[in-house]
């Protein structure tokens, strides 16, 4: 009778067991963090994430919401993948003294659950356009379209869409505690743990099943973000673009002040090519390029044409001015600090300075004939009509002829006089 009673306790505690253990099923968590301005880089990161999350079967994606806005086009790409996502998603605005600003708005408005942590704000999602006009000199179809967006999903998710149209309209700003209470969001977390055991009292909609779960039973991943984002990330940032600007323009002007180099024009075009994608993707001023570019105007004609600095000091100022005003002043989160245009000019001043007076000295001094090139013979480079490029004693020269010439690369040729820095030719 005693084995009895110990058989039929043993499977009572063995089923309870098997009942704990199945009910205590743990649920992997997608976790990326989101923090800065919106930009084709966030796009990409987000894109990424959902697509992970979707084929490694995570429960959801958490994503950690820390931004002052950004670009719309990017903002508008974000939603849309959220709200094509296959995974639940949830957007925290975290850690405190974060926002969600601008585009940010847009993000908690899509997320499937929107939570918030104490002491963060949300709001001020009126557009501004990348010229620096406020909405009042936008069209109406843009701030309609706005709007539209922002209703639709607030309303798609339960929320209180007319505080998001007061975000875009009046650039209305709550904390965390009156978000909640106007149902703009979901919930105030002060930790994982709290948003986990809320949501997971609540149910989580998984694949058409609502799933419960307490925090324990949460494995959190966080998401290494793949070398495309790295790249993007660190091409769009102002700073980099900038830099990237100054450097494709200083390489292409050594190239051109000294043909055949060849090392300063190509890494020049390269850096050139990536800064103009970063400034057609950021909101810039165009009067900031175009500052930029005349200061490399006034270089190229201090060299042909020497004024004993002034058009030196004038290329000083209009890369400062240019810097100053490149970016937006309208996106505060898209600036080049003081302490990055300073030194970047102040370098760039010692070496156009030293440059310049190099050229000027060579150009002044008295055009005297090369005795021991006289007559020497040199290999065209490259040639067309009366000019072109010739390599002599190791040397790349600028050469001329008296009339015009058909010449090849590797064709042999004789120099029939230097005058400073030209070589003259006639063929063999």
């Amino acid at each position: 009778m005693i084995k009895y009673k110990i058989f039929i306790c043993l499977s009572i505690a063995l089923l309870l067991f098997s009942y704990v253990h199945a009910d205590r099923q743990e649920y992997r968590v997608l976790d990326v963090d989101m923090s800065g301005p919106i930009t084709p880089a966030t796009e990409e990161l987000l894109s990424s994430a959902i697509e992970q999350a979707e084929a490694e079967n995570f429960i959801a994606l958490l994503i950690r919401l820390d931004t002052p806005g950004g670009l719309a086009e990017s903002m508008r790409n974000m939603v849309k993948d959220m709200l094509g996502a296959q995974v639940p998603i949830i957007v925290w605005v975290d850690p405190p003294g974060a926002r969600a600003t601008s585009a940010g708005v847009f993000l908690v408005a899509a997320s499937d659950h929107a939570v918030m942590s104490p002491q963060t704000t949300i709001g001020s999602a009126t557009p501004v356009a990348l010229t620096g006009e406020d909405v009042d000199a936008m069209t109406a179809k843009i701030m309609n379209e706005m709007l539209s967006l922002v209703r639709t999903v607030a309303r798609e998710k339960g929320r209180n869409a007319e505080w998001y149209e007061k975000a875009i309209t009046e650039a209305a700003n709550i904390d965390s505690i009156e978000a909640l209470e106007k149902r703009v969001i979901d919930h105030v977390a002060v930790s994982r743990a709290d948003l986990f055991n809320q949501i997971g009292r609540l149910g989580l909609m998984y694949h058409d099943e609502e799933v419960f779960f307490s925090y324990d039973q949460i494995q959190i991943v966080q998401f290494e973000p793949g070398l495309r984002y790295r790249i993007l990330s660190w091409i769009l940032h102002p700073q980099i673009a900038y830099l990237l600007f100054l450097a494709g323009m200083a390489g292409l002007f050594f190239e051109l002040s000294n043909p055949g180099a060849i090392f300063p024009g190509t890494v020049g075009a390269f850096c050139l090519v990536l800064g103009l994608y970063s400034l057609a993707v950021l909101p810039t001023n165009v009067t900031g390029i175009l500052l930029l570019i005349l200061g490399f105007i006034f270089i190229i004609l201090e060299i042909n044409f020497p004024t004993f600095g002034l058009l030196t000091l004038a290329a000083i100022t209009s890369f400062f001015f240019g810097s100053l005003f490149l970016f937006d002043p309208e996106h505060p989160y898209f600036q080049v600090p003081a302490m990055t245009i300073i030194p970047t000019i102040l370098i760039l001043t010692i070496i156009l300075l030293a440059l310049a007076y190099l050229i000027s000295k060579s150009q002044m001094a008295p055009k005297v004939h090369d005795t021991i090139a006289d007559r020497h013979a040199a290999r065209v480079i490259s040639w067309s009509g009366t000019q072109g490029q010739i390599k002599m004693r190791g040397e790349i020269w600028r050469a001329k002829s008296e009339e015009p010439l058909t010449l090849y690369p590797g064709q042999e040729v004789t120099v029939d006089r230097i005058e400073g820095l030209t070589a003259h030719i006639k063929p063999n």
